[in-house]
């Protein structure tokens, strides 16, 4: 009788597992979050905006000495049109129905290869301009190059994965720290941090330290945010193999 009765509970939960399941999939699918992908998708307006992001990156780095053409100004044009069109493609998204899983990578990945390039740019320029004292100035690029793999490298692809993958919350990630809760939970801080990011570096490869001091509290800000979601995420993977 025992067996009988464990079995039918079994039977039961299964069911309900597989109908909230089902539930989930099928209320993705409505809100346009269903992972199976569609050719349509890849001439979605806003899929098509993240093709010309790419394409303005390259002409960025493309351009004729690369990346001190007019003393970085190139570069920062290209970049900037790049990056304005990041701020529209969600909006595009939304407006016109064409949210898909394939417009999110997208969005992402070109998010990352932007934040490198945009470091690196800036850590080429500190080693020709005079933006920093001469014996600072190894110290400042191998910051540079410590943000690009702690910050745009481990820590976003850490928070991706668990995210995406382990199916943990994004605010389970760092949100006991107060800075980490300011920078996710105020568009407008996190509006604040990622562009005041992109114009200190900017303002780095075009040699204007009047650009710099404006974008550098956000640009500290945000690196800070950032590597306080890297230490709660390896401390939490640290709990888990405790446990």
């Amino acid at each position: 009788m025992y067996t009988l009765d464990h079995s039918r509970t079994n039977i039961r939960t299964y069911v309900r597992h597989a109908v909230s399941k089902k539930n989930d999939a099928k209320d993705k699918e409505e809100n346009g979050e269903s992972a199976t992908f569609e050719w349509k998708e890849l001439l979605y307006v806003p899929n098509i905006m993240d093709y010309m992001r790419v394409y303005f990156l390259w002409l960025a780095i493309t351009s004729e000495n690369y990346p001190f053409e007019q003393k970085g100004a190139n570069f920062a044009l290209y970049y900037t049109v790049s990056y304005l069109l990041d701020a529209f493609d969600g909006m595009a998204a939304r407006a016109l129905g064409q949210t898909s899983h394939l417009g999110y990578y997208l969005d992402m990945v070109i998010d990352r290869i932007s934040s490198v390039l945009c470091l690196y740019t800036a850590s080429e320029a500190l080693k020709v301009n005079s933006m920093v004292p001469e014996d600072a100035v190894n110290l400042t690029v191998a910051a540079c190059y410590f943000l690009i793999v702690a910050v745009e490298i481990v820590a976003h692809g850490i928070v991706v994965y668990n995210a995406e993958v382990l199916g943990i919350h994004q605010k389970k990630m760092g949100y006991d720290f107060a800075i980490v809760r300011l920078y996710l939970d105020s568009k407008a801080m996190l509006f604040y941090g990622c562009a005041n990011f992109e114009l200190c570096l900017l303002g780095v490869i075009m040699n204007e330290p009047l650009i710099v001091l404006i974008g550098f509290p956000g640009f500290v800000f945000r690196a800070i945010a950032n590597l306080a979601r890297l230490w709660a995420c390896v401390t939490m993977k640290t709990e888990k193999k405790e446990a």
